[in-house]
């Protein structure tokens, strides 16, 4: 299988298997009666009236926002695994998860992020099972997709990492 050698093709890949599992999560609980509301309600707060947010295109917008959203952090998360190597990714994948929800439901809908406002405690814990979740299935999609030379320093941080030495020429033709 052909590895990925990108950082941010790898991040968005990861980010977006580990949106579609906590959305499966968030629906399934949903269904069942276990919490009010998904992530990817909250998401179109960000960017439309509460009343709108159910509607089809409000819910695609959702959808959208939350899948932009997760291949941020699934960049985030893969710059973490090549900072801190790809060992334990389940539990950094964990801590990136709880990081994401504190930030994003936590911090910021506090300050305004969203109009969608949760006060369902049994919400808010369904919110941090699926973003735990999330940064499971992103650390491990990141792992199992991406190059070892991205996780162990042979692939540089960036191209203005490289000295000019260390630059391969291609051999000077004669005419």
């Amino acid at each position: 299988m052909i590895k990925v050698r990108d950082r941010l093709q790898l991040g968005m890949m990861a980010g977006l298997a580990g949106v579609v599992a906590k959305d499966l999560v968030g629906g399934f609980m949903t269904r069942s009666g276990l919490s009010k509301g998904a992530g990817p309600q909250r998401a179109a707060g960000m960017l439309l009236p509460a009343y709108k947010t159910h509607t089809p295109l409000g819910q695609a917008a959702g959808w959208l926002a939350d899948a932009t959203v997760g291949s941020l952090l699934g960049i985030a998360t893969v710059y973490t695994l090549t900072f801190t190597g790809r060992d334990r990714a389940f539990l950094k994948g964990l801590t990136t998860g709880a990081l994401a929800w504190v930030g994003l439901y936590g911090v910021l809908s506090n300050m305004g992020a969203t109009d969608v406002r949760n006060v369902q405690p049994k919400t808010v814990l369904r919110e941090l099972l699926g973003h735990l979740v999330y940064g499971v299935v992103t650390a491990s999609t990141a792992v199992a997709l991406g190059d070892e030379d991205l996780f162990s320093g042979g692939i540089p941080w960036s191209a203005s990492s490289l000295r000019v030495e260390e630059v391969p020429l291609a051999p000077l033709r004669r005419r």
